[in-house]
């Protein structure tokens, strides 16, 4: 009872989470900006009823406003970290919100209520330590306190070697208001009556613009995510291998232990996530694996693990009778597609429902088409090289890149955890090949690739899949996975507007069309049909996560995307020309 519980404490906390530093972040915003804006514009009446600091030495109320100024954009800059929950940004900000109480608005006599609003809100700040949690990226941070100090360095003596190149043109204005109110003058965007022919007439939009890259440059670098992960060591490798073996009950588990994956375990050890880092987005390859109480506990310790590293998290795939537990941590569903799942001990291809499976069958076996199983490595050298071209071809077709992630790519070096299924005729000449994943914790098998040559026997998949089922029927195994049918809504399931959108996450570029025809021809086994969803913890950065899963299954840049897209797009608008050429020559004929 006492693990439901806590497992059970982070839906109040995530809503109230981003609550707190949306509006700490806005408030500190507005009282940047009321700073900023104070230096310069004649006080309200209604302001000056809640009193005011005696006034200063002409001097230091001068160099006061200047400091006040600084202070109000780094405040407004800080806004942007205070909402992502950065510990950084939290640290930065009641120190300056101190700085401008104590001291900047007493020494240029300003405003009481200022004051007590600065102090009051730095208290506000200091009080909600537990909300900002979030790391930054270490060497970035470095980089950031660094490009600030040089960069305000590079700026300072800029400043200084102006002036002193530009004596003749600003030293009347120094003269008369003081170098401090010159500087005062420049970054409040005063007028300095300087002649537009005289270089000095760009010097004050050269410092400011400097120093406001300075402070950019800095902030970014200070707030940007963790942007590396550790790969696991040998020991962790192994440890979630045996853990896939035992609990590994998703379609996709197997790939849970690719080479790419990085390992996030329970504090107990008895439970790991697999995923892999695309950016700030943490891509989680299924459903966590392990004992099913500890489910709760690793996917709780992930999510705050994730939150600390200012990650976003989205599971791929993940199954229908976790959906509920996904839900309680305040995460969010979208359904995907269903996978298609059979059960090999009962399958048949007699009566009616198969008679269209059998026919096809049939018509492929009387081309001499049969079937060879391979266990791990291909022996057959001849259809070896036959099946590299099949794949080459396929890989031109889809933009000349393989999968990964939650899909295999063919190896001709074999894998001895997989099986491989191909279609031959009598001459050896290879039609068309599938293969099958383990899947560990439902002792069963999952279809992975699913290749065929240009003209292959008419019926050949159907018999590939067939005596395929009946191969895995004789190795004991009690279910079979045809894989994900994306779209697919058989269970009709609850589903949303961005449901309808997602396509392009599991084929390359969205194609309707293909999708539809992979549904029929899964539908004709008559499979039991699994919901899969898509579980992301933000709707705000649904875009960066479609990108983000989108380069975990394929590895490349927005360029190639664009260029493959448009050059797809050029060939569609040909081919529709074409189209139309010819109707219209068969109509005048």
């Amino acid at each position: 009872m006492q693990k439901e519980s806590v497992s059970l404490r982070i839906p109040a906390n995530r809503p109230l989470k981003h609550i707190v530093c949306y509006a700490l972040a806005v408030i500190t915003c507005l009282v940047g900006l009321s700073d900023m804006l104070s230096a310069f514009l004649p006080r309200f009446d209604w302001i000056l009823q809640f009193g005011q600091w005696p006034a200063m030495l002409p001097h230091t109320q001068l160099r006061a406003q200047v400091l006040t100024v600084v202070v109000g954009f780094f405040l407004i800059m800080l806004s942007y970290g205070l909402a992502r929950g950065k510990r950084h940004a939290w640290l930065i900000s009641i120190f300056l919100l101190l700085l401008s109480a104590i001291f900047l608005h007493v020494l240029r006599g300003g405003s009481i209520l200022a004051t007590v609003s600065a102090m009051v809100l730095a208290i506000l700040i200091a009080c909600s330590v537990r909300f900002f949690q979030a790391r930054s990226d270490p060497p970035s941070v470095l980089r950031g306190y660094a490009a600030l100090v040089l960069s305000l360095g590079i700026v300072f003596f800029y400043a200084i070697g102006g002036f002193l190149a530009l004596f003749d043109d600003l030293e009347p204005i120094s003269r008369r208001i003081g170098f401090t109110g010159l500087i005062f003058r420049i970054f409040t965007r005063a007028h300095l009556h300087v002649p537009m022919s005289s270089p000095a007439f760009l010097f004050a939009p050269i410092l400011r613009t400097l120093c406001i890259c300075a402070v950019l440059y800095g902030m970014i670098q200070i707030f940007r995510p963790v942007a590396a992960a550790f790969l696991p060591a040998h020991t962790e490798r192994r440890k979630a291998r045996e853990l896939a073996h035992l609990y590994g009950k998703n379609s996709i588990a197997y790939f849970a232990l690719t080479e790419e994956k990085l390992y996030f375990f329970s504090s107990s050890g008895r439970a790991v996530i697999s995923y892999v880092l695309e950016g700030s987005t943490a891509v989680v390859a299924g459903d966590p694996i392990g004992p099913e109480t500890e489910l709760p506990i690793i996917m709780r310790e992930f999510v705050e693990f994730c939150n600390k590293q200012d990650w976003t998290v989205v599971f791929w795939q993940i199954r229908d009778e976790l959906k509920r537990l996904y839900q309680t941590l305040g995460l969010h569903l979208i359904k995907i597609g269903e996978d298609a799942v059979i059960n090999p001990q009962t399958f048949t291809l007699k009566g009616g429902a198969m008679a269209n499976v059998r026919s096809s069958a049939k018509r492929a076996e009387k081309d001499n088409v049969h079937i060879d199983f391979y266990k791990g490595h291909l022996t057959d050298l001849e259809q070896l090289a036959q099946m590299e071209g099949i794949s080459q071809r396929w890989l031109d077709e889809k933009g000349g890149t393989e999968m990964g992630f939650s899909m295999g790519h063919f190896d001709p070096t074999g894998d001895e955890e997989l099986i491989y299924a191909v279609a031959v005729d009598d001459h050896n000449k290879v039609h068309a090949f599938v293969s099958f994943v383990p899947i560990y914790g439902r002792n069963g098998w999952g279809l992975d690739l699913m290749r065929r040559a240009e003209q292959p026997a008419p019926g050949t998949m159907e018999l590939l899949l067939a005596r395929s089922i009946e191969f895995i029927k004789n190795t004991g195994a009690t279910m079979m996975s045809l894989g994900l049918a994306p779209l697919s809504d058989v269970n009709a399931d609850d589903d949303t507007f961005l449901g309808s959108s997602i396509d392009f996450l599991s084929n390359r570029f969205g194609d309707p069309t293909k999708n539809q025809s992979l549904f029929n021809f899964k539908k004709k086994f008559h499979p039991a049909w699994e919901s899969r969803f898509l579980v992301y913890s933000d709707a705000l950065s649904l875009p960066k996560i479609g990108w983000a899963l989108y380069r975990a299954h394929q590895d490349v840049s927005m360029l190639s995307v664009i260029r493959h897209s448009l050059k797809q797009w050029h060939m569609q608008r040909r081919l529709k020309r074409l189209e139309m050429l010819k109707a219209t020559q068969t109509s005048a004929v």
